[in-house]
């Protein structure tokens, strides 16, 4: 189901869809992302007002291409659940360089939620997208919170290149800042050989080379975990760890880079089955009590039954040494690709579960 909707932008020539799928709609989760497309699986925190309307703006490397667009574009919006309020399909057509999204929630006409979102290039993808009650930050008040503003130490509503410099960055030391001294016009640098100029300021990239290989921090914009320095690339940002089960993410607000689980009786990706919710431990099922069973997340393993905290889960064992995983919470060998950190970089796991030069 698509739904043409107006949009004031001239920049592209392809049109721009919109697709708001709840409970009723029938048509959202199976849902296929098309090329250039990203589907935005949109919940709001517990205890935020359930929304009546949104409105989306999207920029691109170019600029605005949207801005305060209503969705719904007449009539209250239809929620799937208190939590839970729909799929957005944002196909835009060509582009330049990743997605950036905010998305505001209203609530009888008053501003209730707000949600950020910077999807790398290529754009494609599927992202989950929590609104929660507190106001972005928006240093330079231009409407843009600072997250995925581009310039957020100058006031560039357009997000178009920075005021001040000509070429959108900083006069060619690859950092787009606004013409500030210090070069990150917000935390916000970009090393040469990440794309340059057309990042959106929303790539914090190091040590990257010219052959496009990088050591991005977690929490830093990526398309492949040969970007990270961890080497995992989760939810479009260098992640601690794989992040693998439901009822987790690594891209919630202010958590960017690290494992978080979901609030416990939301699940905003719907992963839970058979009714149930997350339990705030990341994993479906009853809130989480006592020491944690294997496969849910932990800092140390003081937090589980088993005793053993290992690549942020619950373990059934040490899971000691190189080419061994407990990424599901069963301990097992890793083959015929990396094992972070201990089988990294120039070294990979072989066929048979052993750490050898690539």
């Amino acid at each position: 189901m698509r739904l043409p909707w107006s949009s004031r932008w001239s920049r592209l020539l392809a049109p721009l869809w919109l697709l708001l799928a709840g409970a009723s709609a029938g048509c959202g989760k199976n849902t296929q992302v098309e090329p250039g497309a990203v589907l935005l699986d949109l919940s709001v925190a517990a205890g935020v007002p359930t929304p009546d309307e949104l409105h989306v703006s999207i920029y691109d490397d170019t600029g605005s291409l949207w801005t305060n667009a209503r969705v719904p574009g007449a009539g209250a919006l239809m929620p799937e659940s208190a939590t839970r309020l729909g799929t957005v399909l944002i196909q835009p057509g060509a582009t330049q360089g990743g997605l950036r999204v905010h998305v505001r929630g209203f609530a009888a006409s008053v501003r209730v939620a707000d949600g950020t979102l910077a999807s790398p290039p290529p754009t494609q993808g599927r992202f989950a997208l929590r609104l929660d009650g507190d106001v972005p930050a928006d240093g330079d008040g231009d409407g843009v919170p600072d997250a995925i503003d581009n310039c957020p130490a100058v006031a560039n509503p357009d997000q178009g290149a920075c005021p001040g410099a000509s070429d959108g960055g900083d006069g060619g030391n690859g950092n787009r800042d606004g013409g500030n001294s210090d070069g990150d016009g917000g935390n916000r640098d970009v090393a040469s050989g990440d794309g340059g100029p057309g990042d959106g300021g929303v790539m914090d990239a190091v040590d990257c080379d010219a052959s496009g290989a990088c050591n991005r921090v977690n929490g830093a914009a990526c398309a492949d975990g040969a970007q990270c320095k961890s080497s995992f690339c989760v939810d479009g940002v260098c992640c601690s760890n794989a992040c693998i089960g439901p009822c987790r993410s690594c891209n919630q607000p202010n958590n960017d880079g690290t494992c978080q689980p979901y609030a416990q009786g939301t699940d905003p990706a719907v992963e839970c089955t058979a009714g149930a919710t997350c339990n705030g431990a990341g994993a479906c099922g009853p809130p989480a009590g006592g020491l944690k069973p294997n496969g849910q997340l932990c800092a140390g393993g003081n937090e589980c039954a088993s005793t053993f905290c290992k690549d942020g889960v619950c373990c059934n064992n040490a899971c000691d040494g190189s080419c061994r995983t407990c990424e599901t919470g069963t301990c097992a060998d890793v083959k015929r690709k990396p094992d972070p950190p201990e089988c990294y970089g120039t070294m990979t796991c072989n066929p048979t579960g052993k750490c050898v030069l690539n």
